[in-house]
């Protein structure tokens, strides 16, 4: 039997190293099939340019890159409004899987859960316990 597409992924590029990429997917593939993936960095960040090839060799997954100037919190910001926003277009998405060990993401993890979804956060050990609590299940990358 074919598995559903019914997992959306998240990567925020910027907090999470590409040298990750492929563990992240293994995880992401014990829970689901991505409908859809993105991975966010900024232009001419060097740093998340890795993340490139990586969505190159990854179904469904996108490859996000924001222009212009550095602004604090502007990947962050753009992941938080994606998330609202495909969710709320694509109601066959059951879990939703972000990577990343930004404190930032609590608020939007809870509204994904009010909304019924099961959230999965892929962290470092780094990742502060408000972002380890938030979701309904957090792994340690």
């Amino acid at each position: 039997m074919k598995r559903k597409k019914n997992l959306a992924l998240y990567i925020d590029g910027e907090n999470i190293s590409a040298k990750k990429g492929q563990a992240i997917k293994k995880l992401v593939d014990k829970r689901g099939v991505i409908d859809y993936g993105k991975v966010y960095g900024l232009q001419k960040d060097n740093h998340t340019k890795a993340w490139t090839d990586f969505t190159k060799n990854v179904d469904n997954m996108k490859d996000i890159r924001l222009y212009g100037k550095p602004q604090k919190n502007k990947v962050d910001d753009k992941i938080k409004k994606d998330i609202i926003t495909d969710i709320k277009a694509k109601s066959n998405i059951d879990i939703v899987v972000l990577a990343s060990s930004d404190h930032g993401y609590a608020e939007v993890i809870k509204q994904l859960r009010d909304a019924g979804k099961h959230v999965i956060v892929i962290g470092e050990e780094k990742t502060p316990a408000c972002l380890r609590k938030a979701p309904n299940k957090f792994v340690v990358i």
